[in-house]
């Protein structure tokens, strides 16, 4: 088997597509290339400071990593990492860590990113021998969309609207743990422009916001300020956005494991706890 490892600086994003899905085939969770796309822009993904191994013309294994501040840190992450079937057991991820690390170092990367399943123990052992440490635990819901209960009624006082991206960015922060990189704050603007943002105020003060991928139900942000809490402003803010949805079903990712007042609010309105994982990290 001749191998070639390389950047995909190169590569049209199509040719990535295709060996993603055939990477992914036999994953617990099913993508399609839309969705795989939008995960891509919102995640910051920079084919430069992404690798894979290549048979020939055909992309046997990759990594694609996405670059941009995260806490304050200049990060890359990993986007996902994958090899089709009949490459596995030949060290082909390991070998493209090794290859990727020295451009993400010279990029100014001071730290690498990435989730992965609590169950998925062959890839967190992977990871594991690459340096990586787990440094968050999160939780994964999900619900048809007929099938959540939208019962407490808005408080009168409370409007829900629809706002611009930079509107926002300029809200302050409601949520109770830091997002994980995919619902940070500059992946939402990365991908601004597929999503909704909706901000709930109090006369002219606001309160609550939500944001969501109307195309795969994905509800990136949803949170309400603290004083404002348990009045039915969460309640609402998700409803509207529901009521933008195109597809059959949402979900709520990367909810930290430790943070209680989300978890009770998704499970009031019938979202079910379904895939969890591990945030880990390795300093560069």
């Amino acid at each position: 088997m001749e191998i070639e490892f390389k950047t995909l600086a190169d590569t049209p994003l199509e040719r990535v597509l295709d060996a993603f899905q055939g990477a992914f085939g036999d994953y617990a969770v099913g993508f399609d290339r839309r969705e795989v796309e939008s995960m891509l822009e919102r995640r910051g993904f920079d084919a430069a400071l992404s690798a894979a191994a290549f048979d020939g013309d055909r992309i046997v294994s990759f990594v694609l990593n996405g670059f941009g501040p995260y806490e304050g840190v200049l990060s890359g992450y990993d986007c996902g990492t994958g090899i089709l079937p009949g490459y596995r057991g030949e060290g082909l991820a390991g070998r493209l860590f090794e290859y990727s690390l020295p451009l993400l170092r010279d990029a100014g990367v001071r730290q690498y990113l990435l989730e992965v399943l609590t169950s998925n123990a062959p890839a967190i052992a992977l990871y594991q021998r690459a340096g990586f440490e787990v440094v968050a635990e999160y939780d994964c819901f999900r619900q048809q969309t007929g099938s959540l209960r939208f019962d407490k009624p808005k408080p009168r006082d409370v409007i829900i609207k629809e706002i611009a991206p930079e509107v926002f960015a300029g809200l302050p922060d409601f949520g109770d743990f830091a997002p994980s990189w995919q619902n940070s704050g500059e992946s939402l603007m990365r991908g601004a422009g597929g999503l909704v943002f909706l901000a709930a105020y109090s006369g002219s003060e606001p309160v609550g916001c939500c944001v969501l991928d109307p195309i795969t139900g994905d509800v990136a942000r949803i949170a309400v300020r603290h004083d404002h809490r348990r009045r039915g402003i969460a309640t609402a803010l998700l409803a509207s956005a529901v009521g933008r949805a195109r597809s059959a079903a949402v979900k709520v990712l990367n909810v930290e494991r430790q943070c209680d007042a989300p978890r009770r609010f998704l499970e009031a309105v019938g979202f079910e706890e379904g895939l969890s994982q591990y945030g880990m990290r390795r300093l560069l």
